[in-house]
């Protein structure tokens, strides 16, 4: 038909922005987060919320509903800042505080019974034993280090080795960074957080399967391009799409740290940045990490072993 146009010349492709020629600066950026992640962790640590350190317990009941924010207030003005306050279906509120060094769990629960006013009831109080958090802080540091090793392992089947190895380390680096905040910020570190951590952890993956099944698609289509440009190509033409869904995701994440009160607000920055780290890694640390990481190239059993071993020695320099 004449809107055809048969004779017209083909679009130019966009020349792809040059993301490997600046890898350096992002290793640099990787270097520097760890270095400080790990300062914090040797020198401060984490501040472990009531999940990870145990305390006094409670379970209370009256007639009339509680309401959380009224009672984490009344708690607070008992000379408890950090509390955990947990309604339940029954009707009834869970109230969790640390245990001060010069208190009894009796005295403790007796504080919190005033802060409850007239008609509460104390239906349950335990003490919770810093031997069953630190058990439960192993748990959820085993549950992260099994999902990461595990998003490699998929990737490992799903692709090359040089690909499953780079989404492992990239996945680790996201989730370190992420635990490194925490230590420098020394805001709680509790299960909402591991919460947070696994699925800074899932978000990431995502985001670098996306960047990787890319490059192995234009590894089939440009078999004669450098590995450098193939993956600036790839880079260029997933980005709209990630910044897109960065964006989208952040906007959720920051809705609920701004909307969602104390209790979700460590999980919210965790998510945000999360998003922000699991962004800048898919580019300058997943993609850069096929380059540098020993082995066969990337794509070369599509390319031809002797071309991927003479681009190796190209792209190295």
């Amino acid at each position: 038909m004449w809107w055809d146009k048969p004779n017209k010349a083909p679009a130019k492709e966009a020349e792809p922005l040059p993301f490997m020629k600046i890898r350096w600066v992002g290793f640099i950026v990787t270097a520097i987060i760890t270095v400080v992640t790990t300062w914090s962790l040797m020198t401060q640590g984490l501040n472990m919320g009531l999940d990870f350190t145990g305390g006094v317990q409670i379970e209370a009941s009256r007639e009339t509903p509680f309401e959380v924010d009224v009672v984490r207030a009344a708690v607070a003005a008992q000379g408890f800042t950090e509390s955990s306050v947990t309604p339940t279906s029954d009707g009834t509120v869970v109230i969790r505080v640390p245990l001060e060094e010069d208190s009894t769990v009796e005295e403790t629960a007796k504080k919190l019974e005033t802060a409850l006013g007239a008609g509460a009831k104390i239906l349950k109080t335990d003490n919770v034993s810093g031997k069953v958090s630190g058990e439960l802080f192993g748990k959820g540091v085993l549950a992260c280090l099994l999902a990461v090793l595990a998003i490699g392992m998929y990737v490992w089947f799903r692709f090359e080795v040089k690909f499953g190895t780079g989404a492992f380390l990239t996945t680790l680096h996201d989730v370190y960074a992420v635990i490194g905040l925490f230590s420098i910020t020394q805001m709680a570190f509790d299960l909402t957080i591991v919460a947070g951590v696994l699925t800074v952890a899932g978000y990431s993956i995502n985001d670098t399967v996306v960047v990787y099944d890319r490059i192995r698609e234009m590894l089939k289509k440009y078999r004669k391009l450098q590995i450098t440009r193939v993956i600036d190509i790839s880079i260029t033409s997933t980005l709209s799409r990630t910044l897109i869904t960065s964006l989208a995701t952040m906007l959720a994440a920051a809705s609920m740290a701004f909307l969602g009160g104390p209790v979700l607000f460590g999980f919210a920055v965790s998510i945000v940045f999360g998003i922000i780290i699991g962004t800048y890694s898919s580019i300058f640390v997943a993609a850069p990490l096929l380059i540098h990481l020993p082995g066969r190239i990337p794509g070369a059993k599509y390319r031809g072993e002797e071309d991927a071993a003479a681009e190796r020695a190209a792209s190295a320099t």
